[in-house]
């Protein structure tokens, strides 16, 4: 095994998680509308939107940081007629356009977002290691007030954000823009993250190291054992 130079982090996931399950704020939100959803319900068809509209396709990620109009498709989605109290539904697209909105700015907020518990600790253990702490994300310019807020954005000597670059993990593109910014060799980098496709199969791929982060029998500090081996 290559001596490991840069470790580069997910975020969602990995780091950090919704302060409050999705479904609970986009129904809190809606309210404010005069629109009833049903938490959970709301949660379950958030991830199915997700599902749905990611990857996506060469060329349309943007490259200016603003990612809203993805965001709009995800959370028009969501918006499924399980995930309303019947016959609950938005009377407009004013309503839903106001909604999106209060939505989109709460989760650049800091507090929208929590710091899994070992985060911190590993990160400052890990400022003891000859490694460079690098963060990657399939994410948009809000990902900086949220870093920054929450204490996370000192640690990261890099930040790679697919809005700002134009390509989204798993794109072998976005893993080889990395390496060549870093002026590293593929092997010396360590991916380190939650998804099995994004941050495992694809660096792998693109002749990175690899570990998956799965609580709560693989947490962070598994980054450390595999520095110690």
């Amino acid at each position: 095994m290559v001596r490991i130079r840069a470790i580069v982090f997910d975020v969602g996931g990995t780091l950090i998680y919704p302060a409050d399950p999705v479904g609970e704020t986009y129904a809190r939100f809606a309210l404010a509308q005069g629109v009833k959803l049903q938490p959970e319900a709301a949660t379950v068809t958030f991830r199915q939107a997700m599902k749905a509209c990611s990857p996506r396709a060469k060329g349309a990620v943007p490259t200016d940081g603003n990612d809203r109009a993805w965001w709009k498709q995800v959370v028009r989605r969501s918006m499924a007629p399980q995930a309303f109290v019947s016959p609950q539904a938005f009377a407009d697209p004013a309503s839903f356009d106001a909604f999106f909105e209060e939505v989109y700015l709460y989760f650049a907020k800091p507090e929208a977002w929590g710091i899994y518990p070992e985060v911190l600790e590993v990160l400052e253990a890990l400022r003891d290691h000859p490694v460079d702490l690098v963060a990657l994300s399939n994410w948009d310019a809000r990902l900086h007030a949220v870093l920054d807020g929450n204490g996370l954005g000192e640690f990261f000597q890099h930040r790679f954000i697919s809005a700002e670059l134009g390509w989204e993990k798993p794109d072998p593109a976005i893993y080889r823009h990395v390496a060549e910014i870093l002026r590293l060799p593929p092997t010396a980098l360590l991916s380190v993250g939650d998804d099995p496709r994004n941050d495992v199969e694809g660096p792998r791929k693109a002749g990175w190291q690899a570990v998956q982060i799965e609580r709560p029998k693989r947490d962070l500090w598994t980054v450390i054992r595999t520095l110690d081996e």
